[in-house]
């Protein structure tokens, strides 16, 4: 990876919170070149072995999906049920 480009956000927070840094995404992306080796393959071990993080929102989604799958909800209860389970802080 010390070829390449700089690795997604993802991958540079990730690796920032694993070594205990300020997740600085701006600082993260100016200096990646500059920062040690070892961050450096620490990027590329998560790039290449990990997935990014889902969104969640797309978690609170399929959530409220699965719950009311019984009563064949309309798009809009559905859609209401995810804004709840966002707000309630479902998936953090």
């Amino acid at each position: 990876m010390t070829d390449k480009q700089t690795p997604p956000d993802w991958v540079l927070l990730e690796a920032a919170k694993r070594c205990g840094w300020t997740p600085d995404l701006t600082w993260l992306r100016a200096d990646y070149r500059a920062v040690n080796g070892s961050f450096r393959a620490l990027c590329d071990m998560i790039e290449r072995y990990e997935q990014p993080p889902v969104d969640r929102k797309v978690l609170c989604a399929e959530e409220a999906y699965q719950q009311m799958l019984q009563r064949r909800p309309s798009y809009r209860e559905v859609a209401v049920r995810a804004i709840e389970l966002w707000e309630e802080g479902f998936g953090k």
